[in-house]
């Protein structure tokens, strides 16, 4: 699949985004890729063949959806998908729809709020993660960082889910998405031999600061 590894031009890309539909999910896109790039990274020294690049700009675009606006559900993941296919960066369009889904792709339905995606995106999507055999670490780790990065910088997985929850409310399946997250950061500290937060430099600043919601 076809990466973007220009990071000038991934970033153009960002800002374009941003001047459509200013708001958080910029600085939150900036720091899943800083996030990114440090777990790659340390796969790299771990024997893995991957390239920072590809990773820091996934995490920056993983969210370039929200040019269209912002909702809960994963609407922003179909319109990211378009966008960025639409420009032949197909690696990059897969990775702004498997991020909402934690899970492997099972346990479609148990993506947020299915409620309000119209019927075209939800065929398209659930077309996207059938056709994607290929989940690999590049999906993995922009999954895993978009949970570890808020607006602010780095945070713990507990703090996110309870900002995120406090925001936008949970429901029946937000333990099941959870669950899946933490499969994903125990698949990924199995390759790197030490805890994800071990990475991220001022993670512990995160401790003392509130909740955002």
């Amino acid at each position: 699949m076809k990466y973007i590894l220009d990071r000038a031009y991934a970033r153009e890309l960002l800002d374009y985004a941003n001047q459509l539909n200013p708001g958080p999910w910029y600085k939150h896109s900036l720091n899943v890729a800083k996030a990114a790039e440090f777990i790659v990274y340390e796969l790299t020294k771990n024997g893995h063949s991957l390239d920072c690049d590809i990773a820091y700009n996934a995490g920056l675009l993983h969210d370039i959806g929200r040019y269209k606006g912002f909702t809960r559900s994963v609407i922003h993941s179909y319109d990211g998908y378009k966008f960025l296919d639409e420009l032949g960066y197909k690696g990059n369009a897969m990775i702004c729809v498997t991020h909402s889904f934690p899970c492997e792709n099972k346990n479609i339905e148990t993506a947020a709020d299915w409620t309000i995606v119209p019927p075209y995106m939800k065929d398209k999507l659930v077309d996207v993660l059938n056709g994607n055999s290929n989940y690999d670490l590049y999906n993995k780790v922009i999954t895993l960082c978009d949970a570890l990065a808020d607006e602010s910088g780095f945070t713990t997985l507990e703090k996110r889910f309870i900002s995120v929850g406090m925001r936008h409310g949970t429901d029946v399946n937000t333990a099941i998405r959870w669950k899946g997250f933490y499969e994903i950061k125990k698949e990924i500290e199995s390759l790197i031999h030490k805890s994800i937060y071990k990475l991220f430099p001022t993670i512990e600043q995160s401790i003392y600061t509130d909740v955002e919601y």
